[in-house]
């Protein structure tokens, strides 16, 4: 979700990634459509930074469909996504979400190097894809959940001279932090990134700042940034470490300021066609992720920091079909997670057994 299309490629190509996709009268399509089985210890209750999963019952997680097209002049981007979310009708009936058009990015090249370009944009901070197949990991993390931004309305201009730099500046004038669903409440936010590989060495640094309409209150103003900076090196064909830093404040008229970070780190070893992963994020603000995101107990509501390991395995049972196991470990610094029982505790664990099916 969160990176641009240079580091996509530059990433999958690092981490051994194979991208698939085909051609329709030159339009490229890709997609995928993730189904998953997970085991919680907070069993009816809420998992937190979970993604929706839920308890011992088969999840049809989501589904996406890419397509791109290419000419000497334009580049068109657009995502059409589909989440099984519930939401209830100012007419009181609940219904189900069918998807949405999520992103929609059109470019025009000014020159070989130089592009420019508008719409629905997906913010290019954050080290994961939105495509769960070119992730070495099932869940996400909490940082791609709660810290970095999601989809924006504006436009982008975008430096990219050959694989050692891409530079993008974006502006704006819609935005919300999260990756589904829309935010029409007006804002001002600009982005500034620059990404680039040296060897076996890929690395990104990315700002964004500016100041939103509270959503609850539209006369209030609330100031926001966001910084976000990940490296990956491959030690060997079958080797690579990864570490990412997320952080996030917001600010609004006359309160105080919010904040939240997180250190991450993740080792994935290739082996035939095993992905082993062991990932660990440090969050710090923990508890804040819930005002950061205007919602209620989807975090760590009441804690200052939390720790989150996870091990897990992707095989690839075919060209295009993969299977996850993982086993995920959360613990708190208060007791602020709710395990089966109702009881409040300081760690929850989860399992998942997730598909990926995609071309």
């Amino acid at each position: 979700m969160k990176k641009t299309a240079f580091s996509i490629i530059a990433l999958s190509a690092l981490l051994g990634i194979p991208a698939h996709a085909i051609d329709i009268s030159g339009i490229t399509a890709q997609g995928e459509a993730a189904f998953d089985y997970n085991f919680l210890s907070s069993g009816s209750n809420p998992y937190p930074a979970s993604g929706g999963a839920l308890n011992d019952q088969y999840h049809f997680h989501s589904a996406q469909l890419i397509l791109t097209k290419e000419t000497e002049e334009l580049s068109l981007f657009a995502r059409l996504a589909y989440v099984p979310t519930e939401y209830t009708s100012p007419a009181g009936n609940t219904k189900s979400n069918i998807g949405t058009l999520d992103q929609l990015e059109v470019y025009y090249k000014i020159a070989p190097e130089w592009s420019v370009g508008g719409g629905r944009l997906c913010s290019t901070l954050g080290f994961e894809s939105a495509l769960k197949n070119e992730n070495a990991f099932y869940a996400n993390t909490v940082a791609y959940q709660g810290i970095v931004p999601g989809y924006n309305e504006g436009m982008r201009l975008r430096f990219n001279p050959g694989e050692f730099l891409a530079v993008s500046l974006s502006t704006y004038n819609r935005s919300t932090y999260n990756q589904f669903g829309d935010d029409y409440t007006p804002t001002k936010t600009t982005e500034l990134s620059a990404t680039g590989v040296a060897g076996r060495f890929l690395w990104f640094a990315g700002y964004y700042t500016g100041t939103d309409t509270d959503p609850v209150t539209p006369t209030l103003k609330i100031d926001k940034s966001t910084s976000n900076i990940w490296a990956t090196y491959k030690f060997s064909d079958n080797f690579t470490w990864s570490v990412s830093y997320d952080a996030r404040t917001q600010t609004p008229d006359g309160g105080s300021q919010i904040y939240a970070q997180s250190i991450s780190s993740q080792m994935v070893y290739v082996w035939d066609k095993h992905s082993i992963g062991l990932r660990y994020e440090s969050v710090l603000g923990a508890g804040e992720l819930d005002a950061l995101n205007n919602s209620t107990g989807a975090y760590y509501t009441g804690t200052d920091k939390a720790n989150v390991w996870t091990l897990g395995d992707k095989f690839k049972l075919s060209e295009h079909l993969k299977v996850y196991v993982e086993y995920r470990h959360d613990s708190a610094d208060q007791e602020v997670l709710t395990n089966d029982k109702g009881d409040l505790t300081k760690e929850l664990h989860m399992i998942t057994l997730g598909a990926v099916a995609h071309f």
